[in-house]
Parts: C-alpha cells; sequence; structure tokens
C-alpha cells in the first residue's frame, strides 16, 4: 500500500479526525511533514493545537504478513508497556492502539505513541556512500563516540536482566479480553522472515510450549531444515542441497553442547530480536544520548543466554547479511572489526555492571563472555535469524569453533547417500519448477506493464 497516496487523495482530514478522537481533550490536530517508512512500519507526526505531538504508526503492508500484523503490533505494545513500567529505559509512552477491526479507517492495525524528537543513530552511522544499500557502520566513526553509546545500551540490557519470566513464548496480551487468544509460541524476527520471504510457515502447533531452553533451541534449529525442505527454490543445486541438509541437521544435534545449565529450565528474559543500534534515536548529531529506543516488534520471553550473548548488532548491521560472508572458510576482513568492537562492549559493560545496585554476581557480562569462549555466541546469531547457509559468518564461526574433524564426524552420522541424492533430485526438481515460473511471471509482468493484459488476467493466470 502506497500510505502517501492516502494523503494525495484526501484522507488527511480523516485522518486528523480519527487521531483526535484518542486525545484526552479530542484535541484538534494536524499532519506534519508525511510518511516516515521503516522496514516493518509506516509513520505519520501528528501535531496537536497545544503543541504535543504525536506518531501514528501502522504496519507496512508487503512486509509483515496480514495474518499476523494484528499480532505484531500488539506484542509490541506489550514490550513497551513492559519496560516502561519496570525500567528507565526512554521508550514512547503508546496512548492507543489497535487490531484491523479497531479501526474506523481501515488502514490495518496501529500504534499511537509519543513522538521522539530526534535524530535516527541508524542514518548517522551508515556509509551514505556504500557501494550498496547496507547499514553496517562507517569505519571513520570516533571510538569515544561508539563507546558512550555502547555504555548506554549496556545499562539499557542490565535493566531488562532484571526481569524474570517463567516461561518461554509470547508476552502477555495488552488486552485482558484477547489472553486466551494470544498463541504460546511467539512471533518471532526469524519465523516471520521464513513465512514472508521464504512462503514457509515454521510455526508448528503454537498452543504448545517449550519445558526448557534445549527444547526451545531445537524447535527454532528445526525451523531452518523446515524453510530448506519446503521453500522451492532453497538450494542452488545438488550439492548445495545435500551439503545443506547435512549441515542443519549437525546443527540441531550440536545444541545440547551449547546450554548453558544455570539458565535451561528458568528466569526466562525479554528478548527484542529486532533491537540494535537502528532501533535508538539521539538528541542530535552532536549529541549521542539515547532518547528514544523504538520500533519493538518481534519481542517475546526467551533463554537468558539468548539475551545475554554476544550482540548482533555491534557493527550495526546483522553478521548473517551477504557482506559478512567467508571464502575458502576464512573470516571476512568484517571479522577483526566486530571482535574490536566486541572487546569494547564487553570493557563497557562490565563498567557498568559494577555501578548497578543489585548486579553484585554480574551475571550478564559472565554470561556475554560465556557465549564468546563457549561459542554459543555463533548458534545464537544462527538462530536468531533465517535464510541462513554456510559461508555466513555466524555458521563458519560455528563450524571452526567446533573444529573441522569433529564437524566432519558429525556430518557423517547423516550421511545417509540414498536419502540424500533423493532429497537433492527432489530439491533440483522444485528448483526447475521454480525458475519456469518465475519466467513465466516476469513475461506476463512485462505483458501488464506495457498494457496488453490487465492485473486481473495476470492474476488469473495463477489461479
Amino acid at each position: 500500500m502506497d500510505y502517501n497516496a492516502l494523503i494525495d487523495v484526501g484522507y488527511e482530514g480523516f485522518l486528523c479526525q480519527w487521531v483526535s478522537t484518542f486525545h484526552p481533550e479530542q484535541l484538534p490536530c494536524h499532519l506534519e511533514g508525511t510518511f516516515h517508512y521503516g522496514a516493518f512500519n509506516a509513520g505519520l507526526k501528528m501535531i496537536f493545537s497545544d503543541g504535543t505531538a504525536w506518531m501514528v504508526r501502522f504496519p507496512r503492508v508487503g512486509n509483515v504478513h496480514d495474518d499476523y500484523s494484528d499480532e505484531k503490533v500488539a506484542m509490541e505494545v506489550s514490550a513497551l508497556d513492559l519496560i516502561r513500567e519496570k525500567t528507565t529505559i526512554p521508550v514512547p509512552r503508546v496512548h492507543a492502539w489497535g487490531f484491523a477491526t479497531d479501526n474506523s479507517l481501515e488502514l490495518g492495525p496501529f500504534i499511537i505513541m509519543d513522538f521522539v524528537d530526534g535524530v535516527s543513530l541508524n542514518e548517522l552511522l551508515k556509509d551514505p556512500n556504500a557501494d550498496r544499500l547496507t547499514r553496517l557502520m562507517r569505519e571513520d566513526i570516533d571510538d569515544d563516540h561508539v563507546e558512550y553509546v555502547y555504555r548506554q545500551c549496556a545499562n539499557f540490557m542490565l535493566q531488562l536482566f532484571k526481569l524474570d519470566f517463567d516461561r518461554i513464548g509470547s508476552l502477555p496480551s495488552p488486552r485482558a479480553e484477547a489472553e486466551k487468544s494470544m498463541p504460546i509460541r511467539p512471533l518471532t524476527f526469524k519465523t516471520h522472515s521464513i513465512l514472508q520471504n521464504g512462503g514457509v510457515n515454521t510455526f508448528g502447533d503454537r498452543s504448545q510450549g517449550f519445558t526448557n531452553a534445549t527444547e526451545y533451541f531445537q524447535y527454532v534449529a528445526g525451523q531452518d531444515l523446515e524453510q530448506l525442505i519446503h521453500q522451492p527454490n532453497s538450494v542452488d543445486g545438488p550439492y548445495d542441497a545435500k551439503s545443506k541438509l547435512k549441515a542443519f541437521q549437525v546443527i540441531r544435534s550440536l545444541i545440547p553442547s551449547f546450554i548453558h545449565e544455570k539458565y535451561n529450565n528458568e528466569r526466562f528474559k525479554l528478548i527484542c530480536d529486532d533491537l540494535g543500534l537502528a532501533n535508538l534515536i539521539v538528541k542530535s548529531k552532536q549529541d549521542l544520548t539515547v532518547v528514544g529506543v523504538v520500533d519493538l516488534e518481534w519481542s517475546y520471553t526467551g533463554p537468558a543466554q539468548l539475551f545475554g550473548s554476544a550482540p548482533w548488532w555491534l557493527l550495526q548491521d546483522r553478521p548473517v547479511n551477504s557482506s559478512w560472508d567467508c571464502k575458502d572458510d576464512k573470516p571476512p576482513e568484517i571479522a577483526s572489526r566486530y571482535f574490536r568492537y566486541l572487546d569494547m562492549f564487553q570493557h563497557v559493560l562490565e563498567e557498568e555492571e559494577a555501578k548497578m545496585p543489585g548486579c553484585e554476581e554480574k551475571e550478564l557480562s559472565g554470561l556475554v563472555r560465556w557465549s564468546r569462549d563457549s561459542g554459543a555466541m555463533w548458534l545464537h546469531m544462527l538462530l536468531s535469524s533465517g535464510f541462513n547457509d554456510q559461508m555466513s559468518f555466524p555458521f563458519t564461526g560455528l563450524r571452526r569453533h567446533v573444529g573441522e574433524g569433529e564437524w566432519k564426524k558429525q556430518e557423517e552420522e547423516f550421511d545417509d547417500k540414498e536419502e540424500l541424492e533423493a532429497f537433492a533430485k527432489r530439491k533440483v526438481l522444485e528448483l526447475d519448477q521454480y525458475d519456469d515460473a518465475l519466467e513465466k511471471a516476469e513475461e506476463l509482468k512485462a505483458l501488464v506493464d506495457s498494457g496488453e493484459m490487465t492485473r486481473e488476467e495476470f492474476m488469473a493466470a495463477f489461479g
């Protein structure tokens, strides 16, 4: 949906009237600017007659799966309310929210919250002259500035680590009457990505919970296998098919050796899958004090060791992205930057932990150190993202930590040649059929673009 088009056709007046109904005094308001687009949301800044500024936000059509947009919004509201109540982390106050059925403008589910006045840290850190679109932090950022931001992040993490939950799964619904309908298995960044971009539903039975971290990690690792098996274009060829099948099976078999027993069965934590530097709003280009933490979708309760892992976001970009890929099983050049910043983060985390009351046991810094020493950090990165492949930085890191000899030994346990050949044959056939369908779709799209075919005829061709 092109939300800006709604403004162009005169929707602004209806939007302002609708937003005013949520103000305690129903003050009139006006729209300032146009839509602000993020990866999963489109938002508008609304100014009331008393100068108060709110942000009205909707899930982006096409970026958020239609069947889960209501749940996405509800879980973010739960996370915002919880963090605002239990910590001093500067998250925006939610003034109103609703499911799609609550929206009289028929624009889908929504959140109305305080507008955070400041500058996106993402815009300050990323390289505007990069060869391709990336969030990767520029190399000319002063270490003092990075440390200042990390120190604030460490403080936020320490506050969140104090919150304990008794189960792994979805957060309680922000609406008491909707509590029974909220599934136990959480809506995660990974699960949604595989569904929205890969077309594979890996939820399983969402009414079934998890007794411990081991069971949950097995479930999440199984999602990579499900995607590999059911996504038509999940392989490049027969060798890739066999290699990925063995690799994902090995990962599942290794999970018990990467479990921190102290936190396996209890003290689960608030996990915000997509929370990183790009979610921070700072005062200005000159003052990097965080004034807002935003976009907390994909929030749920999960294993403490997943929360207390070496952060993936230290360079802002996800280490599973292709710019981090390894060649000839050797770490990319960017690896040295990541570990240098990881050293910096661990140092400031320990310092902040020493200053914070109730953190005398230094649990969080100990968990981060354990994740690095044990190699669990690599597993955590893989479990937090979909579309994993063996060339990725965390996949290579895990394999190198396990050791080539032990990894090959584990692969031999799944080296059923007959099964592998049958799987590869099926996947190559699916890939060929997918490529044929894609070619046909592109040819028909060209006809639509030229006016030789209507959109209705295009849709009917795939009916």
